[in-house]
């Protein structure tokens, strides 16, 4: 169906927003906000990192730093979700292309998916360290697109929030909206998958 697979990392490849929630939790703590833990979650999900800290009033790059401290000093490492390997796989085996756009840096990406064996499965990871615009920016959309001579129509950006679908609608491809908790309704992606069994249809 497709032929370019564009993923986001964090929440949709990778189990990491347990890690990612509890470093925004300290964060706000340290600036002396008790918040409540869901509400953060579902502003997370259904906006981004930034919107946490304008809820706040709080200056961004700021509370990135802080929040990275907390990160890096988290013991725990992200794991991929059950049967993220096999679909990348298959995508692979059909001489398809497997691409991240992450908010995570490159590096702990790289690191992440080489723990797992998975990072020969991916042809490039974009990241922070491109000074692109954040997502739903399509900068870096439209960077992996020309880059490689993607056609739009058979390019996918598959995520697990809002802004990957919006990223993906400005950028012209399609998108598909990975939504494995069910937790946000009435976004406007192209298609909707509960689980990663769902995907196998998209290949």
């Amino acid at each position: 169906m497709f032929e370019e697979y564009i993923w986001d990392f964090d929440g949709t490849l990778y189990d990491s927003y347990p890690v990612i929630l509890d470093g925004f939790m300290a964060t706000l703590n340290d600036y002396g906000i008790q918040a409540d833990r869901r509400e953060i979650y579902q502003i997370l999900k259904e906006k981004s990192s930034a919107s946490v800290a304008e809820k706040y009033q709080l200056d961004f790059d700021e509370f990135t730093k802080v929040y990275k401290k907390h990160e890096a000093n988290d013991p725990r490492i992200p794991v991929s979700y059950p049967g993220t390997k096999e679909i990348l796989e298959a995508i692979v085996a059909k001489g398809k292309k497997n691409y991240i756009l992450t908010h995570r840096l490159v590096a702990s990406t790289q690191e992440l998916l080489e723990r797992e064996g998975m990072l020969h499965l991916v042809e490039e990871i974009v990241g922070p360290e491109n000074n692109f615009p954040r997502k739903p920016n399509p900068a870096a959309l439209n960077y992996l697109v020309d880059k490689y001579q993607m056609n739009p129509n058979k390019t996918v950006m598959i995520g697990d929030r809002t802004m990957d679908v919006d990223a993906g609608k400005n950028a012209g491809v399609q998108s598909i909206f990975y939504d494995l908790e069910e937790l946000l309704e009435d976004v406007a992606a192209d298609y909707t998958v509960r689980s990663v069994e769902e995907m196998t249809q998209f290949i």
